[in-house]
């Protein structure tokens, strides 16, 4: 059997060509070589569609899922008689967690180095492990009148709290961003 595709009056190499087959006939198409360079930018496009996706947001060992909030939602704090500053989030997902509990956190950024707390709790799933459970929360975060307006940068961790040692695992780290009105 000949290994050459017959193409534009003379014979080219197969190596060069992809067949398919459509419609119960064999057509032969050609490939075009890329350089390099070119693979890469494709590869790096690809990679950064991926990590833009709007999917769920699961932690590295896959036992929590976080539908809500997306990446980079706002957060909006109220300032209240007291001085000090009200939000809430709602957070949907599921997650594999013993005896259906799951702890959360929010954290404001106020320098590269230091995280203040918003709030932390923990609430029910529908089922616990070995099973997912579903869970739909509205979250309650609050910054003390001492503390400056929440603005800027935030995280809203999602984990499940270790029986054996309280250590968080299964962490899902939400960042969002955080405004203020009077």
């Amino acid at each position: 059997m000949d290994s050459r595709i017959r193409g534009n009056d003379r014979w080219e190499d197969s190596r060069t060509y992809l067949a398919t087959k459509t419609l119960g006939c064999y057509t032969a198409v050609k490939v075009v070589p890329m350089r390099r360079s070119t693979v890469l930018l494709l590869f790096i496009l690809l990679l950064s569609i991926a990590g833009c996706s709007s999917g769920p947001m699961e932690s590295h060992e896959g036992n929590v899922k976080v539908t809500l909030p997306a990446r980079q939602e706002t957060v909006t704090f109220v300032k209240q008689v007291d001085g000090s500053w009200k939000s809430s989030v709602r957070t949907t997902g599921s997650a594999r967690a013993f005896e259906a509990t799951v702890s959360w956190e929010a954290m404001q950024q106020l320098s590269p180095d230091v995280l203040t707390s918003l709030g932390q709790g923990s609430f029910m799933t529908s089922a616990g492990a070995p099973e997912f459970g579903t869970f739909d929360q509205t979250l309650m975060l609050v910054s003390a009148a001492s503390e400056p307006a929440p603005d800027g940068k935030g995280t809203l961790r999602i984990f499940i709290t270790s029986m054996k040692d309280g250590s968080q695992q299964d962490i899902v780290d939400i960042p969002v961003v955080l405004t203020s009105a009077p």
